[in-house]
């Protein structure tokens, strides 16, 4: 089996562990949903939420097309698919097993409006601005199961100040 499916379920198991530590209930769909990985509901059952995990080992990029920040293997089907309801979960474990790995909570719109058709290789960039805001925010999926505006608001935006466009003329 290919290290990377090691990878991918680590980082899938270790989101599902930080949010049921956090009282939400969590559902693996273990590929059994087309990009789904986990389904996430409040504590009243009252609103849920869908999460897609990606995970790398050392994703940090000191200089990606003279920015830093950090890459992730995403697949074509992530263009233009995006939902307040439905959020990305980046996952960074570094390259020591014994670290606890840093992740990325993004919104979905981010990931949509990034990657373009035609790319030889689908790949999230997420600059080093963004992941400063974003590292470790599992408040984000948390409010937005309260239905926070200001994390709706956050969601629904794209941020040219700290995030970048590529391919666009």
């Amino acid at each position: 089996m290919a290290k990377s499916k090691f990878i991918g379920e680590a980082g899938e198991h270790f989101t599902a562990y930080k949010l049921a530590r956090k009282e939400m209930y969590v559902g693996l769909t273990i590929g059994n949903m087309p990009h789904i990985d986990l389904l996430v509901s409040s504590k009243s059952g009252l609103k849920s939420i869908t999460v897609q995990v990606k995970s790398s080992q050392n994703a940090y990029r000191k200089k990606r097309y003279g920015n830093e920040g950090y890459e992730w293997d995403v697949n074509k089907s992530v263009i233009g698919r995006n939902s307040i309801d439905f959020w990305y979960v980046f996952v960074d474990f570094k390259k020591d097993i014994d670290l606890e790995p840093d992740v990325y909570i993004i919104p979905s719109k981010w990931v949509a409006e990034f990657v373009k058709e035609g790319w030889s290789r689908y790949m999230y960039f997420l600059p080093q601005k963004a992941a400063d805001l974003t590292k470790n925010r599992w408040d984000f999926l948390e409010k937005i199961l309260d239905n926070d505006n200001d994390t709706v608001d956050f969601a629904s935006k794209w941020d040219d100040e700290i995030l970048i466009h590529w391919g666009d003329e």
